[in-house]
């Protein structure tokens, strides 16, 4: 048992009234077995994947997905509450960079008279810059200004402060989080202080913008404006493991590729080629776009655009600004996050979603399609979600949704090497194994038990699957098996090792008493093995009660075979499983429904019995096979009304074989079908010869049908051209068929039958009385005559019950209008009884044996009556 098993298995297996697979009492059903599989392999992978999470190792994937879905994700229209001054490379060129204060302070003017509601100095001002130091002073009083501080993340500038004559409440700092590979993701709001907190920029000048109705409120870990509330991220958020989140932080919601806002230059506004409404009651952020300056910055976006994009930093606090207007306004802004344990059901989720995936389908084609389909959806889940800022992790159930659907299908596929894939017992290759390590335990006591196999077979069961079909078959098959480990102990170990064929290992992992590693005498070691009978015999008992199949009981006997190791002997596992099945061959030989113990003459047996297989081959090749015929009388007449074909054998170097030794083996390796088309062919070509003998006899030939042959699809088609190369009108020949052959399909049966009718052919049945056949079917038959069994007929002159099952089997036929034949006659006091009850015709051993063709003719040349006409009524 693999390591998912035996997981599974323990798991389960230690629940009251269960046990584990092959095992009895209660049977592990199918779909726990599968559900401990899907189990184990979704957690197992699934831990192993947020594993990998926890050290870091998706979180690469992670940040280039949310990278690709803002991408993806349509542009939002420009925010209509801000403008951006940018300050251009052309600007530079004009006006010379950085700014003079006489330039800067004309900007901070043409801009005020316009009413703008805010006006944000992205832009560090700490040196003179003379001309105009006394103008830009008064500019940078006005109270709707806000200005920047650089807290020391500038790896040029260093720490940079504000202008003095800004007061701090309008001072924001610059402090972009940027992330190990450089791209800015998130959007630093507020970082908390000992006497007070410092506002990011963008948060100052989205609050001016406000007004003074909205305040910022520091509540936990989470900062509120208005109504309007934006959790602090945390270090596993958004794909990250081990983020700085220092302060405030949320994850940056991008409007588009581009600036999120209208855009004026520097030269429009000095120039006057603007319009006023682009400025008024709008907050102004003024920095510079050029892409000389060094305020240029990684994004999401950069991926998507040459390899040096960037975007500058006041387009940056531009789409910050404009995130938390629309957070305050109501809008979807801020990305919202699973909690830990609902990420790992997520995760899990699609673990267990590949797992099953992996143990329902069957073919390649569908694993490959279904898993496609599935991860298409998994993605597109996610793109859905993201689109809304509902930030599901698509990295970690991608790589577990493949993982686990390689392992599962990797799984199932040495499952299915080592089970079979109907009933979900063990095969035979692990039930040999089971075999060798109970042959190993029993090597380490002193006195060992003995390691008991028992082989059982279904008897009849090609006869109701090829009557009532494979999926009846299959069901049979899965009923008997859950029968089976019901009936069984705990101590037994069950597997399939053929198509309608098990076997029971019947072994103690240690004799009572014994410990593992001492060695005594243990008074009785074989007291647990000498139930085996008991077990044996009740097991007959119970999977001999009928089942149920589609609504139809259908009766049921098997056959079991024992084999066991014997002290002084050295024992391999394939030895006793076949002595075993050697034994269970010899209990269907002797008679079903019943048990055998292996016995040394059983494998010379068996060897025989595979020779006999293989000379059946070659017989056939040589054309070792003869007709001989039985005569069928007239019993009113005496006159030889025709005959009954039957096949022979005869060896070169051992003369004749008894049908009823190679007849079953034929039947069992499908010889019969080559063989029943050969007897065929032979009696019609045999009763055409007669017919021109003796044409004014119109004799009839009656030919014997196996149950493989009315399995054959072409059998009509056969049958028919035989008839056309013979020259045989259909009916002159009786086909005989047993009661337990049509008794499966009944449907399926009277269509062939009719088939057969329209050749013109007789159809009778054998053997009839001793089937379980149903008299209410009897009359859709299209059968012509009913041949009484000789176990009746051999008892007709010495038992009333006999003799009234015979007249009520003649009187049946006569109602139903078909020719009564009686088999078996010997006596002729038989003969008498049977001409008293109006009986149509018989055979048997009083008129003759089984003829050659020569002894035949000799009997056809004198047709003096072979019996008697009836003239009395005979005497008891």
């Amino acid at each position: 048992m693999n390591f998912p098993d035996f997981l599974s298995t323990q798991l389960l297996g230690h629940l009251p009234g269960w046990s584990k697979p092959g095992q009895g009492p209660f049977p592990l059903p199918r779909f726990l077995l599968v559900g401990g599989r899907v189990l184990f392999s979704s957690l197992l992978v699934a831990g192993i994947v947020t594993g990998v999470k926890h050290i870091g190792g998706l979180e690469p994937l992670e940040l280039a997905y949310l990278d690709f879905s803002t991408r993806q994700r349509s542009d939002l229209p420009i925010d209509p509450r801000i403008t951006v001054l940018g300050i251009t490379e052309a600007d530079c060129q004009r006006y010379r960079c950085p700014l003079s204060d006489a330039l800067l302070a004309d900007t901070l003017s043409r801009l005020q008279a316009h009413s703008p509601r805010v006006v944000g100095l992205d832009i560090y001002r700490t040196i003179v810059r003379p001309p105009g130091r006394m103008a830009i002073e008064t500019r940078l009083q006005a109270s709707n200004l806000i200005a920047i501080m650089n807290v020391g993340s500038d790896p040029v500038n260093g720490q940079v402060p504000a202008p003095e004559q800004v007061d701090p409440e309008r001072i924001g700092f610059n402090d972009f989080p940027t992330d190990l590979d450089g791209i800015i993701r998130r959007n630093l709001l507020y970082v908390g202080g000992q006497d007070h907190g410092y506002y990011a920029f963008g948060l100052r000048v989205a609050l001016a913008y406000l007004g003074e109705d909205y305040d910022l409120k520091v509540v936990g870990d989470q900062l509120q404006i208005g109504k309007a509330v934006f959790p602090a991220l945390k270090t596993k958020d958004g794909g990250y493991q081990d983020v700085d989140n220092a302060g405030y932080q949320v994850l940056l919601r991008y409007r588009g590729q581009q600036a999120p806002a209208a855009v004026l230059t520097l030269t429009q506004l000095l120039t006057g080629d603007f319009d006023s409404d682009l400025i008024r009651d709008r907050a102004i952020l003024i920095g510079t776009t050029a892409q000389s300056s060094k305020d240029l910055f990684l994004t999401p976006f950069s991926s998507n655009q040459q390899q040096n994009f960037l975007m500058s930093g006041v387009e940056i606090h531009a789409h910050m600004v404009s995130q938390i207007l629309d957070a305050v306004a109501g809008e979807t802004a801020l990305y919202r996050f699973l909690p830990p344990w609902s990420e790992l059901l997520w995760l899990w989720g699609w673990c267990v979603t590949a797992s099953l995936v992996a143990w329902s389908t069957r073919r390649p084609w569908q694993l490959g399609l279904a898993g496609s389909v599935l991860l298409a959806g998994l993605l597109g889940t996610g793109a859905v979600a993201m689109g809304r800022l509902l930030w599901l992790p698509i990295a970690e159930p991608v790589i577990g949704f493949t993982v686990t659907l390689g392992l599962a299908a990797t799984h199932r596929l040495l499952y299915r090497t080592t089970h079979d894939p109907l009933t979900g017992l063990p095969n035979r290759e692990v039930f040999l194994d089971q075999i060798q390590a109970a042959l190993n335990r029993a090597q380490r006591y002193a006195q060992p038990s003995p390691v008991v196999v028992a082989f059982l077979g279904i008897d009849r069961f090609k006869v109701i699957n090829e009557s009532l079909g494979h999926q009846a078959g299959d069901q049979l098959l899965l009923s008997f098996a859950e029968r089976l480990q019901r009936s069984l102990p705990p101590q037994t170990y069950i597997a399939r090792v053929g198509g309608d064929e098990f076997a029971i290992l019947f072994h103690h992992d240690r004799p009572k008493g014994q410990r593992w590693g001492r060695r005594f005498t243990v008074p009785d070691l074989n007291a647990e093995v000498a139930t085996v009978p008991q077990v044996l015999d009740q097991l007959q008992q119970q999977l001999s009660a009928p089942f149920e199949l589609f609504g139809r009981k259908i009766p049921n006997t098997v056959s079991i075979g024992v084999a066991m190791t014997q002290a002084g002997y050295e024992h391999r596992p394939v030895n006793l499983l076949r002595d075993a099945h050697t034994a269970m061959y010899r209990s269907k030989t002797l008679g079903q429904s019943r048990y055998e113990v292996f016995a040394a003459g059983m494998l010379v047996d068996a060897v025989n019995r595979l020779e006999l297989e293989s000379d059946l081959l070659k017989a056939l090749e040589n054309g070792e096979f003869l007709l001989y015929y039985q005569p069928i009388v007239h019993l009113q007449t005496g006159a030889v009304a025709g005959f009954e074909a039957l096949v022979r054998w005869k060896q070169p170097d051992r003369g004749f074989v008894q049908p009823g030794a190679f007849i079953p083996a034929a039947e069992e390796t499908g010889l019969i079908l080559p063989l029943g088309q050969w007897i065929f062919q032979a009696a019609c070509q045999q009763l055409k010869q007669w017919n021109r003998q003796f044409p004014r006899r119109h004799l009839t030939m009656s030919i014997n049908l196996s149950s493989r042959q009315l399995s054959q699809p072409d059998l009509v088609q056969q049958f028919a051209q035989s008839l056309e190369k013979s020259q045989i009108p259909g009916d002159r020949i009786r086909l005989e068929i047993t009661e337990s052959m049509v008794m499966g399909d009944i449907e399926t049966t009277i269509d062939l039958m009719l088939k057969l009718k329209s050749l013109n052919f007789k159809l009778a049945i054998d053997d009839f009385g001793t089937g379980y056949s149903s008299l209410s079917y009897l009359h859709r038959f299209p059968l012509d005559t009913l041949k009484v069994d000789k176990s009746f007929v051999g008892r007709v002159d010495r038992s009333n019950e006999d003799r009234a099952i015979v007249q009520t089997i003649l009187t049946l036929g006569k109602q139903l209008g078909m020719d009564v034949v009686a088999e078996g006659i010997e006596t002729q006091q038989q003969v008498r009884i049977l001409q008293q009850e109006a009986c149509d015709y018989g055979q048997g051993y009083l008129f003759a044996k089984p003829l050659p063709p020569e002894a035949a003719v000799e009997l056809l040349r004198h047709p003096s009556p072979l019996v008697k006409p009836f003239t009395e009524t005979p005497n008891f």
